[in-house]
Formats: C-alpha cells, structure tokens, sequence
C-alpha cells in the first residue's frame, strides 16, 4: 500500500522537479545490490591479447633488466667513459620498462572486464603507459641529433658532454609531462551502470563496473590533443630523424671505401641507433594512422555501421605493435652498449670481453685484442659534414 500511496503522490504532482524530486526520494529508499558482469575469460580475442602482452611483459621487462644491469657493471669498471648514447640507451630503457610494468593491468581489466584497481592505481598506469610512449620519440630524435653531432661536428665538444646530455633528457622529461598532465588528470575509475532491475518493492539490483578511463573531457578537446600528439610527438620527431640520418649516413657511405668497418665502430653505432629509430616508427606509424583514420571516422564516418570481426582483430594487432616496441626494443640497446664498449677497449679490453659476451660481441673483442686497436678521441676526426 506504502509504494501504490508513493505513486499517486508522485503523479499528483504537476511539474517535472517535483516528480524528480519524489523519484529521488523513492530512489533512497530503495535497497541497492550492485553485482557484476562475468568474467571474459571464455572470449578467445580476449585471451590472444591478454597471452600476447603478458609474453610481452616477461619479454620486455627481464630484458630491459638484463641491459640495465649490464651497463651498471660497464659504468662501475669504466668509470669517465659513460657516452652520451649511452645515456640515452638508460632513460630508453627504464622508459620501456615502465610501459612494460603496465602490461599486466592492462591484461587483467580485458580478462574481468572491469577495472578494479581504483583511481590512484588508474592514474599511474595512464603515467607509465602514456608518459614513457611520448617521451620515447623525443630521446630517439636526440639520439639522431647526438650521432649527427659526433660525426659531422666531433671538433664541438661540447655538444656531446655528460652535463648537457642530462639537461636535455630533464627537458624533454618535463615537456613530456606537461604535455601529457590535463589528459593524465583526467584518468580516473569511473563507475558504469550496465543494466539494472527493480526485482522487489524498493530493492534494485544493478550490474555495474567501473573503467579507468577520462572523465569531463569533451570529444573537441580530445580531438585536438589527438592532432597536437600527432603532429608534435610523431611526425615531427619523424622529420628530424630523417633529415639527421639522411646526411650522416651519406657522409658515412663516402667514406666506407677508404676505411674499414670493423676499425671504425662509430659506423656501427651510427647504424644501430638508426636501427632503434626504424623500428620505433615501424611499430607507431600503424598506431597513429588508426588513431588518425578513428578520429575522422568520429566526424564523417557511419556510426551506425557494422564493424565486421576482422577489422577488431586488425585494431587489435595494431594496438599492440606499440607494447612490442618497448619489450624489444632491449635486443637493439644490448647490441649498441656492446659496439660503445669496443670504442674503450683500449682502456680496459678484459673488462670489456666479459660485459660484451651476453650480447653476442665477443668474437669483435677478440679481433680487437688481437691487435686492431683504436684509438680514443679520433675515430671520427676524420668526418666533416657540409
């Protein structure tokens, strides 16, 4: 009797904030039981990407672990001899560990479907994921930079000293978190409602989830920051790798004939940090053009259209390329720490047998030590780019 009187109470009433306001009240009074969704755990899309990034999270991790702990040791026996590269090799590396690190709560929302980490944790994963992908682009473009500079102007040292290194990686650091800090602010557990179902007089039952995902952002806005990483973090990064590597690969091609690879390492150098460039950009390009191709679809396409199961295996794919690219990007760091560590065999060439073996360079040491030394300071003296 209590809920029919509360009815005709509520429709007695002539405009609409009242009968708000009574449906409200009548909501209070309700018991609410919240339950939640099953687990994805039988949806086979589901499973191939959550085996994927967890073979990527094990991949990425012991490996950017592996090289860091390897460079450590060089630092200790080498002490002074820590090039920029180097350097730059440490932030890529604890960069890709910490996108790494995110994998596994990423793997554990697509399996139960709902995240249940809270905000704080949200926050984070958007830092580690988001935050070390952008700056990713920026070192690699510095990188270009310094082997340009080492090369073509290796009279001006002081554009490859330690100090000068160091404020460039905080700069970048700090542009990259500015950038990025009203979409991380924006990350939080928003609470779903997906369905739910008055199952007795003033009870309700609601199945509800909660994602990390951004709030109190308008599709505009989002947009424009899409375009603003697009164009800042992507192509024109793009741009200045290639302008850098074009005239520094050149320059090392006219010299190939007149000396030797296996005495000039910074050619190998060269190579292998144009090798990390490539492959950072062969697994992004797919990404931004999806990302692209999704932003114009929200303003021309169909949405009423039917997304046939191919093209989300295809996002799928697509999505993952840029997670390969942190979990093994440490193969190429490996081969580059070993080809820095033959520039300063001459300091310390037993050192050096050891540190270099896990990555395949020992049998480079060992030609060097029988005799093909190189001097230090003057490998590249003999370039001069115009």
């Amino acid at each position: 009797m209590e809920q029919v009187e509360f009815h005709h109470e509520l429709w007695r009433n002539d405009t609409e904030d009242e009968r708000g306001q009574l449906g409200l009240e009548y909501r209070a009074k309700m018991e609410i039981t919240d339950v939640l969704p099953p687990p994805n755990h039988e949806n086979r899309q589901v499973l191939v990407m959550a085996g994927t990034y967890m073979l990527l999270f094990l991949l990425g991790t012991s490996g950017n672990v592996a090289v860091l702990t390897t460079i450590y040791h060089v630092a200790r026996s080498n002490r002074g001899s820590l090039d920029n590269t180097l350097i730059y090799v440490i932030v890529l590396s604890c960069v890709d560990f910490g996108v790494c690190v995110s994998l596994p709560f990423t793997v554990i929302d697509q399996i139960l479907g709902f995240w249940m980490f809270g905000t704080v944790i949200c926050k984070l994963h958007a830092v580690l994921e988001n935050f070390g992908k952008i700056l990713s682009s920026l070192i690699i473009t510095v990188m270009s930079i310094d082997r340009y500079v080492s090369v073509c102007h290796s009279q001006r040292k002081w554009l490859r000293s330690r100090r000068l290194a160091i404020t460039i990686l905080t700069g970048l650091a700090f542009y990259a978190m500015i950038t990025l800090c009203p979409f991380l602010w924006s990350f939080r557990a928003r609470e779903l409602v997906l369905f739910e179902k008055e199952t007795a007089p003033l009870k309700l039952t609601r199945m509800t989830i909660e994602k990390c995902t951004m709030v109190n952002i308008s599709s505009f806005i989002f947009t424009l920051f899409t375009i603003y990483l697009f164009i800042f973090c992507y192509c024109f990064p793009l741009s200045l790798v290639t302008f850098f590597y074009a005239k520094l690969l050149k320059r090392l091609r006219q010299h190939a004939r007149r000396f030797k690879s296996s005495r000039i390492p910074l050619m190998r150098i060269s190579l292998y940090t144009l090798a990390v460039a490539c492959l950072y950009f062969l697994c992004w390009t797919p990404f931004w053009l999806a990302t692209v191709y999704a932003v114009y679809l929200e303003y021309a396409g169909d949405k009423n259209s039917d997304v046939p199961p191919i093209f989300v295996y295809f996002m799928y794919f697509i999505h993952a390329l840029p997670f390969t690219n942190s979990a093994i990007n440490w193969i190429l760091y490996g081969a580059l720490n070993g080809q820095l560590q033959v520039r300063t065999m001459s300091n310390n060439s037993n050192s050096l047998t050891n540190l270099a073996e896990p990555f395949g360079m020992t049998s480079t040491v060992q030609k060097h030590q029988e005799g093909e030394t190189i001097q230090k300071g003057k490998d590249v003296s003999f370039f001069s780019c115009k």
